[in-house]
């Protein structure tokens, strides 16, 4: 028996019989001789075998990686936070491979840097069996906290006593900061996008910093679609975003996150893809196709996948090559093609194409077939082409084309014209054209003269048509007609006028002279022999409305003045001139003067008879411009004849005059001598005698009102030479001052306020129509005759106008006659 470390130890001996052995069998916790020695096995777990000769230690480790013997305890001590941010919690880990009751006292030491309070021994709680005892640390900072960690780890070994042994590890506290980041992003095809990124600062462990790559379409307000997620930046800062369209604006952003948070958005410009191949054109078709050219129009592609740079035509036909034509940009989808041949037929096709950096894209051709065919030529010039020129008729003669090149349509024939010129007897300028269609079966054309423009010279040219155009003129230079001289074409022939009234004398209307206005007539019809002036009297009922002066008035049926009379209803010729006489464009005449003209019609040296409009012989021509009669109405035209052989004219003539009235009171010479004394007497009785006829007049009507023209007589007095008075219900009435038409009669209410126009065609018994001596021709009948009251009636009064002292004498003896006249028949 042994004592050892204060413990009996008993030994037993054990003899085999199976030979001379001899083993010794020791207690637990002793080995060796004598069992001397003591085990350094770990107390657990409980099968633990020590072996009884050499000590050496058998179990089933308590957990992984634990030990059997103590003598073989290990310690290591680590961060359990793969990265240590300040502001969050530090736990440390000390980690050894002895069960926690081979552990002495069961304690674990951890050593801190040391800015850090001592946390000492800490307890290990039992239930932690597995070799790892852990501390943690919260609200570290990096300046405190930044150091050297040891954890020391004790256990009792037999024979050694106490063995402690340590493990260290160096801890950085990081302030935490989340990645950031730039990036890029390229097109690199039609449909893909290269985005790229770099990470300019990341406080946390890249193989966990991952990054996140979207996009979507510019122009949408979509949502974004995630095109990658979770790249670790420690493998790959790229990505290729595929399958998008080709030339359109994609938006693409990036984020990249670690442990600490995310990164800012990156939002990467807006970018376009590549462009790609366009679809076909379509809608293919032509215009204007000619013998040697075409234009070839299309609809460019729905889908262009891009700007179309141009497009590529096709031509191919029997007779030539495949040809290839291209446009000068994508802008305008049509060309005009040259230099091909006639009548063929030529197969089209088109390409579109976009061209970038990357290459040409030339989409698929036109997806429908098409082809045209080009015009033959067309016809050559009619040939011999000749102009007969006769009396009545120009006959126009060709033959068919040497090269018809189709089947023809039709001929036409152009024709100018030019005038022949009075001075030096030469054709002018070009003064008219024209064409006419022929059939293709006919090859003449014959104008009627009476058709065609007279004194005057026609040129013709001809050309043939067929479906493939018109050909050209022929060369003719020689292939004219020309026409005779002839009257001038009536509505040319501008008719008389009324001479404008003026302070002269000669311009006035007398009860036997009307001045009238003529105008000159051109002679590019031929020349004029002469002019008449034809004279109609007229009846009170008489209307020209409806007649003509050529087919109702023929120089058959004009008389002379002294077997008219200047009777109503028997016209007759008053002035007759040359026109050589009719030196301006404009000159005045006075009718009923008592000149007598005479006119001849000159024979022509190079005329040929023929018959156009109405004619007569020509012959001498004499007129009697006789005295008119007085208070009669008259019209008149103007009629010039053109000598068109030597012994024919031919005639025309002008619309009528408006009718005009002559005056049926005598305005004659003005009183000489007479004294002031005798003018003022004149005067009075003129001024009363004229209050007398038109009291007298407003007596014989139904009375309807007590003022015929209230607060007016003394303007009306001063202004007006006559006046016509209708009497009103409602006292309306007109004034018309010297320069107005009655047309432009103003209508006044009793008070003398202005009412409105009013047109001397509608008066009635409501109006009172005032003239003056500039319209006082233009009464009607009934007006202007004493003895008629229709319409409700009315009178005619004269009232003096003064005006200056040399015309005032002649002013009152006309009154004088007048008063006295009016008041004799009111009497009668």
């Amino acid at each position: 028996m042994k004592l050892l470390n204060g413990a009996v130890i008993f030994a037993f001996t054990t003899f085999l019989m199976k030979g001379c052995v001899t083993q010794t069998v020791c207690p637990d916790g002793l080995y060796g001789i004598g069992c001397s020695e003591a085990c350094t096995c770990v107390s657990a777990p409980s099968d633990t075998v020590c072996d009884s000769e050499d000590g050496t230690c058998s179990c089933q480790p308590a957990f992984d990686g634990a030990v059997c013997d103590k003598r073989d305890f290990t310690v290591a001590v680590s961060s359990l936070n793969k990265n240590v941010y300040e502001g969050h919690t530090l736990t440390l880990v000390c980690r050894t491979n002895i069960p926690v009751q081979d552990v002495s006292n069961y304690r674990v030491q951890f050593t801190l840097p040391s800015l850090v309070t001592t946390y000492g021994n800490l307890h290990v709680d039992d239930s932690m069996d597995v070799g790892e005892y852990r501390v943690s640390l919260t609200g570290i900072s990096m300046e405190q906290y930044s150091g050297t960690y040891r954890c020391t780890v004790g256990t009792t070994i037999p024979g050694e006593g106490l063995v402690s042994r340590y493990n260290e590890t160096v801890i950085n506290v990081i302030v935490p900061v989340p990645p950031s980041v730039i990036g890029s992003v390229k097109s690199t095809s039609s449909s893909t996008l290269f985005a790229e990124w770099i990470i300019l600062s990341n406080s946390g462990d890249s193989a966990s910093t991952t990054c996140t790559v979207q996009y979507k379409l510019s122009s949408e307000p979509q949502d974004w679609i995630i095109a990658a997620n979770d790249i670790p930046i420690d493998i790959q800062t790229r990505y290729l975003i595929g399958d998008l369209s080709a030339y359109t604006d994609y938006d693409v952003r990036l984020t990249c996150e670690n442990e600490i948070g995310s990164s800012n958005v990156v939002e990467l410009t807006a970018i376009k893809t590549g462009v790609s191949y366009p679809e076909s054109p379509f809608g293919v078709s032509t215009d204007s196709i000619a013998q040697t050219s075409a234009e070839i129009k299309w609809y460019e592609p729905f889908v262009r996948n891009g700007p179309i740079s141009f497009y590529r035509v096709t031509l191919q036909s029997s007779k030539t090559p495949l040809t290839v034509y291209s446009t000068e940009d994508g802008s305008h989808p049509y060309i005009t093609i040259d230099s091909l041949v006639p009548d063929t037929t030529y197969d089209v096709e088109i390409y579109a194409v976009n061209v970038d950096i990357t290459g040409q894209y030339a989409g698929p051709g036109s997806n429908e077939e098409f082809s045209f065919t080009t015009l033959p030529y067309p016809p050559s010039s009619p040939t011999a082409v000749s102009a007969e020129d006769d009396e009545q008729y120009c006959l126009i003669e060709w033959e068919e084309p040497l090269s018809p090149n189709g089947i023809l349509s039709h001929y036409t024939v152009y024709y100018t014209v030019r005038g022949l010129t009075e001075t030096d007897n030469v054709y002018g300028a070009i003064d008219g054209e024209g064409s006419i269609e022929v059939d293709a079966f006919t090859f003449e054309y014959r104008f009627s003269k009476e058709t065609l423009k007279s004194y005057s010279r026609y040129d013709f040219k001809l050309t043939a048509t067929t479906d493939n155009g018109e050909g050209e003129q022929c060369i003719c230079d020689s292939v004219y007609c020309t026409t005779q001289p002839g009257a001038p074409e009536e509505d040319v022939i501008t008719a008389p006028e009324k001479a404008a009234q003026s302070s002269q004398s000669a311009s006035r209307v007398t009860k036997t002279t009307i001045p009238m206005t003529l105008n000159k007539v051109s002679s590019r019809s031929g020349p004029i022999t002469c002019y008449e002036v034809v004279v109609i009297p007229l009846d009170k009922l008489q209307d020209l409305s409806g007649t003509k002066p050529n087919e109702d008035f023929p120089p058959e049926n004009i008389t002379d003045y002294a077997t008219s009379g200047a009777q109503p209803g028997h016209p007759y010729v008053a002035l007759t001139f040359s026109s050589e006489e009719m030196t301006a464009n404009t000159s005045t005449v006075v009718i009923g003067d008592g000149s007598l003209t005479e006119c001849s019609d000159s024979p022509l040296t190079n005329g040929t008879r023929r018959r156009r409009r109405e004619t007569e012989v020509a012959r001498k021509r004499n007129a009697e411009n006789g005295p008119l009669r007085s208070g009669v109405l008259y019209s008149a035209f103007v009629r010039v004849y053109a000598l068109v052989d030597d012994n024919m004219v031919e005639y025309a003539s002008s619309s009528y005059m408006e009718p005009v009235r002559t005056k049926d009171t005598d305005r004659g010479p003005v009183l000489q001598g007479t004294i002031a004394a005798t003018i003022a007497v004149v005067l009075l009785m003129g001024t009363m005698g004229a209050l007398i006829l038109v009291c007298f007049n407003l007596g014989n009507r139904t009375p309807t009102s007590d003022k015929i023209i209230t607060g007016k007589e003394e303007e009306a007095e001063a202004e007006f030479d006559a006046i016509y008075v209708n009497t009103t219900s409602n006292g309306n009435h007109n004034i018309l001052n010297e320069n107005q038409t009655p047309e432009l009669a103003t209508t006044y209410d009793v008070e003398n306020q202005p009412i409105e126009d009013t047109d001397v065609d509608h008066v009635d018994n409501t109006q009172t129509q005032v003239y003056n001596d500039n319209n006082v021709d233009d009464l009607p009948a009934y007006m202007a005759d004493e003895e008629s009251d229709q319409d409700g009636g009315g009178s005619y009064v004269n009232i003096p106008r003064i005006t200056d002292d040399e015309t005032l004498q002649t002013e009152m003896e006309e009154q004088t006659s007048d008063t006295e006249s009016g008041m004799e028949n009111q009497l009668q």
